[in-house]
């Protein structure tokens, strides 16, 4: 497994923290607006101080609207200075039923930083118009959910459309909707292209706190990433509107390697 740092969980970075997730939207105008090369280089060296060699480029970080081929190649020299590897861009690829632009924005936003996964609720409704575009780029969307309440409601997206479609387990968003996301990724493990490993203070409420604290379950969602062979990527996720969550990260990080190294897991199946 590929273990990354989604750097969504910087959300609230731009407000010195004082923020919350409810006030998401805010929270990343803020970044939106404030975000420089400079900047990106900083939260670059934190990530790769606090032990990472991957991540997940979040879309504050490079915004499709201002995105440029010549801006795309300096955020690329960036992360590549700092000995860092982006394997999916996460974003917002809308309705493009009815707001087609913003979705194109995002394929080409991904293609010119050399991306060839996104990572993106979508809805049934939408999947034929994102998998044109998935010919269309050569880009891969991975389906996370958020308000889905089971994994056969991401089965129903992806549907027919497999080959270039497929799934993200969000574990908190599983944990908040009450749904066991160890389950969820045996359930998925047929379409899986990447992890979100995201804990929670209880179900009910999308309260992200740090790995293992929660009650999403973490050991158990990588106990069952072993049982079912994945090798591809797994995001740290973290994101914390009134502390700076790198320390955390950092120690998620160590912590899910050991998981994985565990051999007392591997002659064990999930019981769920």
């Amino acid at each position: 497994m590929i273990i990354g740092f989604q750097t969504a969980n910087y959300f609230a970075r731009a407000t010195n923290y004082q923020s919350s997730v409810e006030a998401w939207g805010e929270a990343e105008r803020k970044v939106i607006e404030t975000f420089s090369l400079a900047e990106f280089s900083n939260i670059c060296r934190d990530i790769q101080g606090a032990g990472f060699q991957n991540m997940e480029l979040w879309m504050g970080h490079a915004f499709p609207k201002f995105m440029t081929p010549y801006f795309a190649e300096e955020l690329k020299k960036i992360w590549q200075s700092h000995g860092l590897n982006v394997y999916s861009y996460s974003c917002s690829l809308g309705d493009p039923i009815h707001y087609p632009r913003w979705t194109r924005l995002c394929f080409e936003t991904a293609q010119m930083l050399g991306i060839d996964l996104i990572t993106s609720g979508i809805s049934k409704e939408s999947a034929p118009v994102i998998y044109s575009l998935c010919k269309e780029f050569g880009i891969k969307v991975g389906v996370e959910n958020h308000p889905e309440k089971h994994p056969d409601e991401i089965k129903a997206i992806i549907g027919d459309y497999g080959d270039l479609l497929g799934a993200v387990v969000d574990t908190g968003w599983y944990g908040t909707q009450g749904f066991s996301a160890a389950e969820a990724i045996l359930h998925l493990k047929d379409s899986l292209l990447n992890v979100h490993l995201k804990d929670v203070s209880e179900a009910g409420k999308h309260d992200p706190v740090a790995l293992g604290t929660g009650i999403a379950g973490i050991a158990e969602c990588v106990y069952a990433l072993k049982e079912i062979g994945y090798d591809r990527t797994v995001s740290i996720e973290q994101e914390a509107g009134e502390y700076d969550p790198t320390e955390d990260c950092a120690h998620a990080l160590q912590w899910v390697k050991s998981l994985i190294d565990d051999k007392k897991s591997d002659s064990q199946s999930v019981m769920l």
